[in-house]
């Protein structure tokens, strides 16, 4: 499984990338247009991410802007459905506002969503949900 961490908070991406590179590459990014460079680049090189752990709320380009560019790029490209990049977004805020502003930008069964407070063995469920055979 080829993945990447798009997160603002280092700490927080550390810990996602330390724990998904136990099943294949797995890079991390700080910021939304990095993250948009390396999914394009990836397309490019033939060898396109399956997965992208994605935080919400970041400063400059938030995750809801990063996951609409990426739904244009794989529109653009005629990426198959199936063949989409599957996403979890992630947040650090626990409440019924946040929640409900992640799961509106939630738009196919190609995406879930992960409190960052929760149990690291709650976050590998969300992945295993997107498809992700994690042995």
């Amino acid at each position: 499984m080829k993945s990447i961490i798009v997160d603002d908070d280092k700490i927080c991406g550390n810990i996602f990338k330390t724990e998904l590179s136990k099943y294949g590459q797995c890079d991390f990014v700080d910021n939304g247009k990095k993250a948009l460079e390396a999914y394009q680049e990836s397309i490019e090189q033939g060898s396109p991410y399956q997965l992208m752990v994605l935080d919400i709320i970041m400063p400059d380009m938030d995750g809801g802007e990063v996951l609409r560019s990426i739904r244009r790029i794989e529109s653009e490209k005629n990426i198959w459905e199936m063949d989409r990049l599957r996403v979890v977004i992630t947040t650090a805020y626990d409440d019924w506002y946040n929640r409900k502003i992640i799961i509106s930008k939630l738009n196919c069964i190609y995406e879930n969503y992960f409190i960052k407070s929760s149990d690291m063995s709650e976050f590998l469920d969300k992945v295993h949900e997107l498809g992700f055979v994690l042995d």
